[in-house]
């Protein structure tokens, strides 16, 4: 390596070890970039609200610097060598993004409005080795930002360069367009029986753009990668974890209505000692309504701030920048005053409000029902970040928080480590979470034409009994299995799921089991193999096969309710009404058909269950749940569900966020 080589490495490297980035920012950076190898082209990295992604973007531009070769690192022509997309046209997220990313020299930052201008002016002669493209979400949009533009660049004008998306809700971008596709399939085949040509032809031009348009092309092998915050990182699971987040639903929501937990927010800003603030944010049009409101509950009118422009029933001088209340909560500090901020609904609300405000923030108050980046984009994810307040309070659409840190779990358990890929199981996982938390979708801006409710097909809904576990003993010919239990369905399904292994004599490994036949369908059957029992890529919504069985028995240990319906999981037409046993089955004879390093089961592996439930170990043991009484209330809950209308023209969310200055600490 030539001196000048090695001094222009070592300012790079400086900044990867200075006070500007942290080693969570630089691990997920690293993660990110080493993902970019092969013939990999594109990296998702989903990082959590305020938790720092300008600074994995800017260490990402450092390992990029680090990449070259000696050569070209010496080259000051080759020193543009990446370039950093703002998704919104906004000049104050552009500067912004500027000022973060100022100590790399070889970024160039511009937007998807003068993307092409960008590449003609910035990088003659020395096309961009690296895309950062910051919020990726919003591509989601039907009438946003778009990625075909993009790709075609990559693929027909720069096809060695990579592309990174950093958002902290990418659910949406990750398949909105691949669903579009999936809905544009249905109408085509609607508009064919119908033979409407108009139709057809809207539908043939839907499938067109969201296949253009969906970042998950599959010749660019795309990764995901899931940044973990530290432990100082204060976020939507730690505040759930904590109790501080309290749903609101109905009437409640709505922040002019009378209610507990609208009694319980003004209180708590009443009797909170010392400086102070809170953020209200309520529909749009609501916002001087809202004031009133404060101001009658005896909050002096000069304490409480409309962030916004130009907002509808606000008259012009009750307006005020973000910029200003900032100032204004500052000047309060010296007082120890307590404010109180309104925003509105669709108005761009993604502040970071600093750590000194976050350790000053009394409560937040969200009266609106949308997606659940919308929810957790606003102002709970305003309170995110690192910093030490864990006593603020936050009303909102917990169904939306808890749907959040159910797949930051899964994201962090599946590819928190190393980069993931399989983005069909993802799919189905969100899907999961859409109809397990009853949200109305993942995404901001996501809207999807055509849009078919999903319906709850299994309505009729039952409790689990009770539940068993025992080794199957397949090598003897005739086990006793009445010291486990009496129960004649029970010593019958175990009587039939024996028999599947050991028909034709000895057992084999096998991949296509399935308890069919009228004699044998009332029993529900999960074959667990290798890929099955622990992988996280294969998790649904409570989790492996491992995770969930040693949590659903681990509910009836303890005597919490366990829906019968949620342990059956129905698939293919089933009905959990139709099954009596449901059997999860751990065995070394069991083989996954997909292609993974992990097909079949470790005898550890069955072995480590056998100790969970302490029987005796055996090379396959069956866990058994047994159907109990009916439960008509969720079953009449699930059909009340399912009159809802059956789709509509438009879903859209009426919210769109970005996060402007996401600087950790």
């Amino acid at each position: 390596m030539s001196e000048k080589a090695q001094k222009l490495r070592q300012l790079v490297t400086n900044i990867l070890h200075s006070s500007a980035l942290h080693t969570h920012q630089v691990s997920a950076a690293t993660k990110t970039f080493s993902a970019l190898t092969g013939n990999v082209r594109a990296v998702v990295t989903a990082a959590e609200m305020q938790a720092g992604k300008s600074g994995i973007a800017l260490a990402l531009c450092c390992l990029q610097r680090l990449s070259l070769n000696d050569y070209d690192i010496c080259e000051r022509k080759s020193l543009k060598d990446t370039l950093y997309l703002v998704t919104m046209a906004d000049t104050a997220l552009k500067e912004q993004a500027e000022e973060d990313l100022s100590l790399a020299k070889n970024v160039i930052v511009s937007n998807f409005v003068n993307f092409e201008k960008a590449l003609e002016n910035e990088f003659k002669g020395n096309p961009p080795k690296l895309i950062i493209i910051d919020e990726c979400h919003y591509g989601s949009n039907i009438s946003a930002v778009r990625y075909s533009k993009i790709f075609d660049y990559l693929e027909q004008e720069n096809d060695s360069c990579k592309v990174v998306f950093i958002s902290a809700t990418p659910f949406g971008a990750l398949y909105g367009a691949e669903t579009e596709y999936e809905e544009a399939l249905e109408l085509q085949a609607e508009a064919e029986s119908e033979q409407d040509n108009e139709l057809l032809k809207e539908a043939h031009e839907i499938a067109e753009k969201a296949l253009k348009d969906s970042i998950l092309r599959r010749d660019f092998n795309t990764r995901l990668v899931f940044h973990k915050t530290s432990d100082e990182y204060y976020g939507v699971r730690e505040m759930l974890i904590n109790s501080k987040v309290k749903g609101l639903e109905g009437e409640s929501r709505n922040f002019l209505y009378p209610s507990d937990e609208r009694d319980a927010f003004i209180q708590q800003f009443k009797q909170h000692q010392g400086v102070g603030w809170s953020l209200v944010r309520v529909p749009a049009g609501s916002a001087m309504n809202a004031k009133q409101f404060l101001i009658q509950e005896g909050i002096d009118e000069s304490a409480v701030y409309i962030l916004g422009n130009s907002l509808s029933g606000v008259p012009e001088d009750e307006h005020c920048s973000i910029e200003r209340f900032k100032k204004e909560f500052n000047d309060a500090q010296l007082f120890e005053d307590k404010l109180i901020a309104i925003t509105v609904a669709g108005a761009r609300a993604g502040i970071n409000f600093g750590a000194m405000m976050k350790n000053n923030l009394i409560s937040t108050w969200d009266s609106t029902v949308a997606s659940v980046a919308a929810v957790v984009q606003a102002n709970i994810g305003r309170a995110c970040g690192y910093h030490g307040n864990n006593a603020s309070m936050h009303y909102t659409n917990i169904n939306a928080a808890e749907a959040y840190a159910a797949i930051l779990d899964h994201l962090e358990n599946t590819c928190a480590e190393h980069a993931a890929s399989d983005f069909d199981g993802l799919k189905d996982f969100f899907e999961d979470v859409c109809q397990e938390y009853q949200v109305n979708g993942l995404d901001v801006g996501l809207t999807i034409k055509y849009k078919r409710r999903r319906p709850i097909g299994d309505v009729e809904t039952y409790k689990v009994a009770d539940y068993i576990a025992i080794p199957a003993k397949l090598l003897d010919e005739t086990p006793d299995f009445n010291q486990f239990t009496n129960d004649k369905h029970l010593l019958q399904a175990i009587e039939l799921i024996r028999n599947e292994f050991t028909a034709k004599g000895a057992p084999s490994v096998k991949g296509n089991r399935a308890m069919r036949g009228k004699t044998k369908n009332w029993i529900k059957a999960h074959w667990i193999n290798g890929d099955s029992y622990n992988n996280p890529e294969k998790a649904r919504v409570d989790g492996t096969q491992k995770e969930k069985t040693i949590m659903y028995t681990g509910m009836l240990d303890k005597g919490e309710y366990l829906e019968f319906n949620r342990v059956v999981a129905p698939g293919s037409g089933e009905l959990s009404e139709n099954k009596l046993i449901t059997a999860s089955i751990f065995s070394i004879y069991n083989i996954s058909r997909r292609k993974v390093d992990k097909k079949i089961m470790s005898l550890d592996d069955v072995w480590a269950m056998c100790d969970h439930f302490g029987i005796e170990r055996d090379d396959t043991m069956f866990v058994l749940y047994k159907r109990g009484e009916y439960d008509i209330e969720r079953s009449l809950a699930k059909k009340e569900h399912n009159k809802l209308p059956d789709k509509s023209g438009e879903l859209s969310d009426e919210s769109h966020f970005s996060d402007i200055a996401e600087n950790a600490y």
